[in-house]
């Protein structure tokens, strides 16, 4: 039996059938195929929170599933938390799947430091936060905004005053197992505070730390810190680098090359390891990461500062 003919339809019917075609499949999935809304970080809070100096922060506060141990949990203060707390919350999640095996001895609170904002950095307010005083006003440069530099104490009061009895408040924190973890300028305030206020950290990671920073000045800090005789014990440092942090990658720009050996990234790194390694008290891990450059360091910093800070 011959069916009738389709009548003809104009283009933009046709077009707009077409156009609708999504939507409709989309209506004709079982209720429990469609989109349920966001996938939160597990066990994550956030609070946007004020440092005494009035700027503004969010704060990312995870804890862990099960009991804790008898001391309490290790915290760990993670820098830049926007664009990496899912990251760090994830990878002790599997860690602490089978501790044993990863060679970790628990899981670990988490106080991301992060910002206002949905994406992964706050370049002008990192610039303040992240780097040692007296800093300086950076005027525009590559597509770059100004900023003002020098506000690590402030963030370190902050963290201190603010943050860890948040922490405290939300779980049993073990008080001799903090911890920071931080890149470039985050592995810069990692040095930081363990050269100018050893003991507010236990554990510091310090991925691709921007020693170069104005003309090297976290060197004074450190060989101030080496001359302490009454630095706390124990400390625990972390340094990772990629390789190609100071030689090009074949796929860099060869334009390049002049910033690199003025920045010294390895090297800077490398000589600051060897100063540190003979101190007492301190213990020290330092590694070239062979096949990443700057910001492909940083989830391989995670992963290998996570497992520094958990396994003692």
């Amino acid at each position: 039996m011959n069916r009738p003919a389709l009548p003809h339809l104009p283009f933009s019917i046709r077009l707009r059938r077409r156009q609708l075609a999504p939507f409709a499949a989309a209506l004709a999935l079982p209720a429990l195929a469609r989109a349920q809304g966001p996938v939160p970080i597990p066990r994550t809070t956030q609070h946007d929170l004020e440092s005494r100096g009035g700027h503004p922060f969010r704060v990312f506060l995870h804890v862990p599933a099960g009991e804790p141990p008898r001391e309490g949990w290790p915290m760990i203060t993670v820098l830049d938390a926007n664009a990496v707390m899912g990251m760090v919350v994830d990878t002790i999640r599997v860690l602490a799947f089978l501790p044993r095996e990863a060679g970790i001895r628990s899981a670990a609170v988490v106080a991301g430091i992060g910002y206002r904002t949905d994406g992964p950095y706050d370049l002008v307010r990192r610039s303040f936060d992240l780097t040692p005083p007296p800093g300086r006003e950076m005027p525009p440069a590559d597509s770059r905004p100004g900023a003002r530099t020098g506000g690590a104490d402030e963030l370190l009061d902050f963290i201190e005053e603010t943050v860890k009895p948040l922490a405290a408040q939300s779980a049993p924190v073990d008080p001799s197992r903090h911890a920071v973890l931080g890149h470039s300028f985050g592995g810069l305030f990692a040095l930081h505070a363990l050269f100018t206020r050893p003991g507010t950290f236990r554990d510091h990671v310090a991925g691709s730390p921007a020693i170069w920073w104005e003309e090297n000045a976290v060197l004074q800090s450190a060989e101030r810190f080496i001359a302490r005789p009454d630095r706390p014990a124990p400390l625990r440092l972390l340094m990772t680098v990629g390789a190609y942090e100071q030689g090009l990658a074949p796929w860099h720009d060869p334009a390049w090359r002049p910033r690199m050996e003025m920045m010294r990234m390895v090297d800077g790194a490398r000589e600051l390891a060897d100063r540190l390694r003979p101190l007492p008290g301190l213990e020290l891990g330092f590694e070239v990461l062979p096949d990443d450059g700057h910001m492909s360091a940083f989830p391989v910093a995670v992963q290998r500062g996570l497992r520094f800070i958990l396994a003692r």
